[in-house]
C-alpha cells in the first residue's frame, strides 16, 4: 500500500466513517495530497498535508504517489492556484478535459503546465499567485473572498461549488500563502488577538460562538462595518461589536467572541 496520494478530480469528500452516506467533514480538492493513515476495503483513512485533517476517502476518488512524487509535490514552493470559479484543465495524455474550482493548488506549475502524480496537464486559464506584501495580501483576501459570494453553503465544503464558513475561510487565506487550520474553533487558535472591532483591519478573520461560549462560525471582516461569511450562501452583512446583523430579519443572527489577524 503507498503511504501517500494526490487528488486528481474537482473536489472530493473526506468522509467522517467508511460509507458513501457517512458525514462530509471536509473536501480534498484537485492538487492536495495526503498521507495514508490505514486501510479497509476500498477506504483509505487520511491526512491531508496542508492542515492535519484526518477522514477517510474512497480509493477511486485520489491517486496514489510514490516517495519521490510525494516530495517533489511537497516541496513545491510555486503556491501557484486556479483563479476562476470554474477553471478548465487538460490532462495530456489523452487529452481530457475537465473543470476544477477556485482555489485548486497546481502542482509544480510552470508555463501552463503542471503534474498530479506522474501525469501531465495543462492549465490556460487565469491563475492565483501568492501575495507578499502584508497589504497586498489582505486586498487580495476580500478580493478573492467577494468573488464567492452567493455560492450555496455546504457543510464541509471548501468549493465554489459549495463551500462552509471556515471552508471559506481556509480556502480563502491558503490562495494567500496563509495556511489555516479546518475548523473555525481551531482556527481561532490561530494568529494574534486583537481586543476590539474598532481596531479590527480588513482581512481580519471574526469569531463567533453559541449559548454554550463554543467557537460556531467564522468571517472575514472587510474593514468597513460589514463581513463575508457562509451562511445559506457566501454573503456580506453588517457587523459591529454585538455580531452580525441579518437586514432581512432585523436582528443579530451571530453573536461576536473574538478576534483574530493573519496578516
Amino acid at each position: 500500500m503507498s503511504k501517500y496520494g494526490i487528488c486528481h478530480l474537482a473536489q472530493v469528500p473526506l468522509r467522517e466513517t467508511i460509507s458513501h452516506s457517512s458525514e462530509m467533514v471536509s473536501q480534498v480538492l484537485f492538487g492536495d495530497i495526503v498521507e495514508i493513515k490505514d486501510k479497509y476495503q476500498n477506504w483509505h483513512k487520511v491526512e491531508t498535508v496542508f492542515d492535519g485533517y484526518e477522514g477517510w476517502l474512497d480509493e477511486k476518488q485520489f491517486l496514489p504517489l510514490d516517495q519521490e512524487d510525494f516530495d517533489a509535490c511537497k516541496s513545491d514552493k510555486g503556491n501557484v492556484f486556479s483563479a476562476g470559479l470554474f477553471s478548465e484543465v487538460e490532462r495530456n495524455t489523452d487529452h481530457a478535459l475537465f473543470h476544477i474550482g477556485m482555489g485548486c493548488r497546481l502542482p509544480l506549475f510552470k508555463e501552463g503546465s503542471f503534474k498530479i502524480g506522474k501525469l501531465d496537464y495543462s492549465y490556460k486559464s487565469p491563475v492565483l499567485e501568492v501575495p507578499a506584501e502584508p497589504d497586498r495580501k489582505r486586498k487580495a483576501i476580500l478580493e478573492r473572498a467577494t468573488a464567492l459570494i452567493n455560492t450555496p453553503y455546504l457543510w464541509g465544503g471548501k468549493s465554489a461549488a459549495g463551500i462552509d464558513c471556515s471552508g471559506l475561510t481556509q480556502l480563502v487565506f491558503r490562495t494567500c500563502g496563509i495556511d489555516l487550520l479546518r475548523d473555525a474553533s481551531r482556527q481561532a487558535t490561530q494568529g494574534t488577538l486583537i481586543n476590539l472591532i474598532d481596531e479590527a483591519q480588513a482581512g481580519d478573520l471574526l469569531f463567533f460562538d453559541n449559548e454554550n461560549e463554543q467557537i460556531v462560525h467564522v468571517g472575514i471582516y472587510t474593514g468597513n462595518g460589514h463581513i463575508v461569511h457562509s451562511s445559506g450562501c457566501v454573503r456580506m452583512d453588517p457587523v459591529d461589536h454585538e455580531g452580525i446583523f441579518k437586514q432581512e430579519i432585523g436582528t443579530y443572527s451571530h453573536h461576536l467572541r473574538l478576534i483574530r489577524r493573519m496578516v
